[in-house]
């Protein structure tokens, strides 16, 4: 027999042997106090990985969502243009649990009123041109918080993704107006998602406060509750370890919005920061053969291949999955403030013990996340 044969075939042999007895054995090694070892991926991008609870047991899965006897849940969806939003608005977009009633673009990842544009051009092309566009104010309420702008450049340029073409795209409006319009006229309460700064719902609640009333909820990605924010980790020439980017760039406007009396869910970087994707679970999204199933996984991939690592964040597509599925992170009801104060701790949520105003996620289940995320961008 030949060497390379020989080891090839051993090596096999081993591999087998794992699968057979130390998989099964999983439950035995966890009373004994050790941690089993499973194998994940596809050949050849195998690793070891800790077991999951339950290791040998078949992979979480979901049922897509259907809506309720009152019809899908009116949505706006605010974003700032940054790439995980984007992957959440395709997720409302698929989702039959939801009617995306408008898309705003507040300040933030990109500057308002191009990315508005890129926004538009899209829904044209998978045919939802019904769907109206808005971008915001290129500023926050007060201050001078901003995005790197190789960041916000990147954003304008749509990560150097071809967008899909529409011959007769609908001009965007101001983000505000589109605002007041949608929950003033809608037969039943709006959900807002916000997966950016809060600027463009603090300005339509201080133009009509009297819209609180047909709102049916907030859904924020945003904050960092009990662990450290992301500013200076992704960015070290600030030197604000505390707050996480959505609520530091327009604290003001988050403020007003934390303490406006609306139902706020909060989906902090506590949360987020535990699901992860990676190449392998695009596959089947990709299977779908739908144009937002594709875009996703293609954002997705940009992100892999531009960090140079194995799995990524998404971390406003787990927000999405909270509103639509809040059984996969069971919610604490807290006091959360913002500091709007200048300094090292400007933008930093902090828990205060009254008023009890946000649901706040904190705990999530990953793979229950990912079920959920595959349900609808698996749908053909």
């Amino acid at each position: 027999m030949k060497p390379v044969l020989r080891i090839v075939l051993i090596i096999l042999a081993v591999l087998a042997l794992v699968i057979v007895l130390i998989v099964p054995m999983a439950p035995i090694w966890q009373q004994l106090g050790l941690a089993p070892k499973c194998i994940r991926g596809s050949f050849p991008d195998l690793e070891w990985v800790a077991c999951p609870d339950g290791a040998g047991d078949t992979a979480a899965t979901v049922a897509l969502p259907t809506p309720g006897v009152e019809g899908p849940i009116p949505i706006i969806v605010d974003d700032d243009g940054s790439p995980d939003g984007m992957i959440a608005l395709l997720y409302f977009l698929r989702n039959p649990l939801f009617d995306v009633r408008a898309v705003t673009v507040s300040y933030g990842e990109a500057h308002p009123e191009i990315f508005a544009r890129h926004i538009a051009q899209m829904l044209a092309a998978f045919g939802r041109e019904d769907i109206p566009v808005g971008f915001g104010s290129d500023a926050p309420l007060a201050g001078s918080n901003a995005f790197p702008e190789s960041w916000r450049q990147a954003s304008d340029a749509f990560w150097n993704l071809s967008l899909p073409q529409a011959t007769n795209p609908s001009a965007p409006i101001p983000a505000v107006k589109l605002i007041l319009q949608v929950v003033s006229n809608s037969d039943q309460p709006v959900m807002i998602f916000v997966s950016g700064a809060h600027t463009n719902l603090a300005e339509a609640l201080r133009m009509e406060p009297d819209i609180a009333a047909n709102i049916r909820a907030v859904y924020v990605m945003g904050g960092a509750v009990n662990v450290p924010g992301n500013l200076h980790k992704d960015y070290p020439q600030i030197g604000n370890e505390v707050a996480e980017w959505n609520i530091w760039v327009d604290p003001l406007a988050a403020s007003e919005v934390f303490s406006s009396g609306l139902e706020l869910h909060l989906v902090p970087l506590d949360a987020t920061n535990q699901v992860t994707w990676e190449k392998s679970d695009l596959r089947d999204w990709r299977k779908a053969y739908a144009p937002e199933s594709d875009l996703a996984a293609d954002l997705i991939q940009r992100t892999l291949d531009a960090w140079g690592v194995k799995r990524v964040y998404v971390w406003d597509l787990v927000a999405a999955l909270v509103a639509a599925w809040p059984e996969a992170c069971p919610e604490t009801r807290t006091g959360v403030e913002v500091v709007t104060s200048s300094g090292p701790q400007q933008g930093r949520t902090i828990t205060v013990e009254h008023p009890d105003n946000i649901f706040v996620c904190l705990d999530p289940d990953p793979e229950k996340m990912k079920a959920a995320a595959d349900a609808v961008f698996q749908q053909k």
